[in-house]
């Protein structure tokens, strides 16, 4: 196989199931040099999914309940360390939509076992799909039955990125419904790709209970 990253090639051995077909071979994405770059979060947050040593509520997830936030309790797949970063580069910044393809596989496992209601991803704005041409986390999730319920309220919504913590943490609602739909009873997932302050995510959500949700999860490729 050739890698989607570093474009090497690389030969993967089958495992023991692989080899007498109990399980099918699965088509990596990566060789082990590249996978092996990513890091998976193992114990994390149960409100926000931080990689730590335990799983209890980090400092951050404490502020957001002060605040009246019912915590998302967010999963995040791998932390968000170089290697992710050059990937983000790459897939969001540099428009290698292509790249999609290599967390396909594990992000939409991991959102099949949450077993949600719906599923919602977070949108981009119209500058952004003019510009980029994709979303990149409807990308990330392709194959998955989800509804577009939100929308960037303005045309052009700043990349987090430019932004230090403390200006991300008070950002007006940058979303407003497409159209109103009752959720009531409805458990939801939300989807993004980059957890990094919770700001965007907890945005999405005030519309959602708003609808009616009766909870709201969320998850992300990387925190």
């Amino acid at each position: 196989m050739s890698c989607h990253l570093c474009q090497n090639n690389s030969h993967n051995k089958l495992s023991l199931l692989e080899t007498f077909n109990v399980i099918k071979k699965a088509k990596k994405k990566l060789c082990l040099t590249c996978e092996l770059a990513f890091s998976v979060i193992i114990v994390g947050c149960l409100g926000c999914g931080r990689q730590q040593t335990n799983s209890q509520l980090c400092h951050d997830c404490y502020l957001w309940q002060q605040k009246g936030k019912k915590l998302l309790n967010h999963t995040a797949l791998y932390q968000y360390n170089d290697a992710m970063r050059q990937f983000m580069k790459q897939y969001k910044f540099d428009g290698d939509y292509d790249l999609r393809v290599i967390f396909n596989r594990v992000f939409s496992q991991k959102i099949n076992i949450l077993n949600a209601d719906i599923v919602v991803p977070i949108p981009v704005s119209e500058h952004t799909m003019l510009t980029r041409g994709f979303n990149q986390t409807t990308g990330l999730i392709e194959g998955i039955q989800y509804e577009q319920l939100l929308k960037v309220f303005a045309k052009e919504k700043s990349p987090q990125s430019q932004f230090n913590r403390q200006i991300r943490m008070t950002r007006k609602q940058p979303f407003t419904m497409i159209e109103q739909v009752s959720l009531k009873g409805k458990e939801v997932l939300l989807v993004d790709d980059v957890y990094t302050t919770g700001n965007t995510l907890y945005h999405a959500a005030d519309l959602l209970y708003e609808c009616g949700a009766k909870n709201v999860k969320s998850i992300s490729l990387s925190r």
